[in-house]
Parts: structure tokens; C-alpha cells; sequence
């Protein structure tokens, strides 16, 4: 119960950083539970499918909240539009918006949703043993319909992907009912991933009253100014993109920066 009590008078930290394999170490090496902060990891299954940044943090705090003693919310890449807008909410409800901390942090582009569409589309396509010309799917969105109507864009990008099972049955599959269930299984386990990208793109950017700071790799582009911060603090370490969170001068500042922040009202 000590511990217990020492890791409440901390406060928590919440991490938004999409679980799947990768080569990049996640934001889980820094180990900030050694130190005494509780962890909370708000990009957990079953993955939220809201469409908008504001829209997909208010669900991840209705299902992991409430939060009245946050300590910084932490994002990993492209999750940090949600995150900027967790911060947002969470500085709304307790009065002080916590500091946001970004590694390697930037925004959803349509190119990125895009390509992640195609590599989707190419793991399909080689589970079904489609030829490589046929891996590709069809054109699904542009910027506009991604922000105009995101559940639209969204709708073309399942059928695109499950068109590939199409193919595989129209091709002779050996098992044209398990073609069809891959596809839709791997559609699903896709579009999770999907969504989370276009809710990101499709953020506000909204002014929260807190600091961020950028943990950047040395090859990593950003942002003079993260848009919507109180002010802006940007470290660049000399490590590669694939080591910036096991790095072991990143886990050091994290720890300094939270040592900082002051808690939020009880």
C-alpha cells in the first residue's frame, strides 16, 4: 500500500503510443515505473475508430478516466495530434493543462495514410498469394474527403482492402471462404491502424495553456513551435529514430521533465 500511495502522490502519466511490432524501441523502454509514476497506456485493444483527434481523445478518457492528477501526457510519432488533444481536455477539466511531450512527434498527412493504405494492401496481397501487380489497392481519399467526410474515406479504404480477397477467389484460390476470411480479418486489424491515422489528421490543434517539448532523433524534422503549445522546448539527440526511446539520455530528460511539471488539482 506505500508504494501505492508514493505512485498517487507522483500523479500518473499517460502514453499514447500505437502498440504493434516495429522496429523503433516505444515509449514502454523508458521504464518510468522504476521511478515511481503510474502508466497508463491509452492505445490499448479494442482501439478507438473515431475519425477526429477531439472526437478520439474524448473516448479514450471516458473508457481510462477520469485523470485529476496528470502528471504529462507522452506521445510516440504520429499520435501526437490525439494526444495534444487529451492534453487539451485534460487542461479543460482540472484547470492546468499538463505538458506534452512528443518523440519524434508530427502530423498525419494524407501521404502518410495513403502509404500505409498501400503497405496494408501489400501484406493482404502477399497472404493471399495475389501476384505483385495485384497487391495494390484502388485510390480511396484525398485531403479534402478525409476532412470533409472522414467515415466516407474510411468506407472506401474497407472496400478497397477487401476487394483484394475478391481477387484472390476470382483467381482460383484454392479456398475461395478462407480468402474471404483473411481479408476481412486483416481489414479489420488494418483499420484500426487506419482510423487512428485519420483521426490524426483531422486535428484542431487546439491551444491547451501547457509546454510542449520535443524529444527529437538526429534526423528527425520538426516544428520551431508545436502549434497550440504555451511554448515549445525541443531536445535533438544523437541517436538514430530506431534507438531515440531505449537511448538512455531521452529517459533521463523524460524524468527531469516530470520531476517539473506541478500536478494538477487533486
Amino acid at each position: 500500500m506505500g508504494a501505492e500511495r508514493q505512485m498517487d502522490r507522483n500523479g500518473v502519466v499517460l502514453v499514447l503510443d500505437y502498440p504493434g511490432r516495429r522496429a523503433e524501441a516505444p515509449v514502454s523502454s523508458l521504464d518510468l515505473q522504476a521511478s515511481g509514476y503510474t502508466v497508463r497506456h491509452l492505445l490499448e485493444p479494442p482501439h478507438v475508430r473515431e475519425l477526429t483527434a477531439r472526437a478520439y481523445a474524448e473516448r479514450l478518457l471516458d473508457r481510462y478516466g477520469p485523470f485529476p492528477r496528470v502528471r504529462a501526457v507522452l506521445a510516440y510519432c504520429m499520435a501526437g495530434p490525439i494526444a495534444q488533444e487529451v492534453a487539451a481536455l485534460l487542461g479543460a477539466a482540472n484547470g492546468v493543462g499538463p505538458p506534452l511531450v512528443l518523440f519524434d512527434g508530427e502530423p498525419a498527412t494524407v501521404e502518410d495514410i495513403a502509404g500505409q493504405y498501400r503497405a496494408a494492401g501489400a501484406n493482404l496481397g502477399a497472404l493471399l498469394n495475389l501476384d505483385e501487380a495485384d497487391w495494390t489497392p484502388p485510390p480511396a481519399f484525398d485531403d479534402s474527403l478525409l476532412r470533409d467526410d472522414p467515415a466516407e474515406a474510411v468506407r472506401r479504404i474497407r472496400r478497397g482492402l477487401l476487394d483484394l480477397g475478391g481477387r484472390a477467389v476470382t483467381r482460383g484460390s484454392d479456398d475461395p471462404d478462407a480468402a474471404r476470411a483473411d481479408a476481412e480479418a486483416v481489414t479489420e486489424f488494418y483499420l484500426d491502424w487506419l482510423c487512428h491515422l485519420v483521426a490524426a489528421h483531422n486535428s484542431s490543434w487546439p491551444a491547451w495553456g501547457g509546454p510542449a517539448v520535443q524529444i527529437v532523433s538526429r534526423d528527425q524534422p520538426c516544428p520551431p513551435q508545436w502549434p497550440g503549445a504555451a511554448q515549445t522546448r525541443t531536445i535533438r539527440v544523437q541517436a538514430s529514430r530506431v534507438e531515440l526511446l531505449s537511448h538512455p539520455e531521452v529517459a533521463d530528460v523524460v524524468r527531469s521533465i516530470l520531476k517539473e511539471a506541478h500536478d494538477g488539482p487533486a
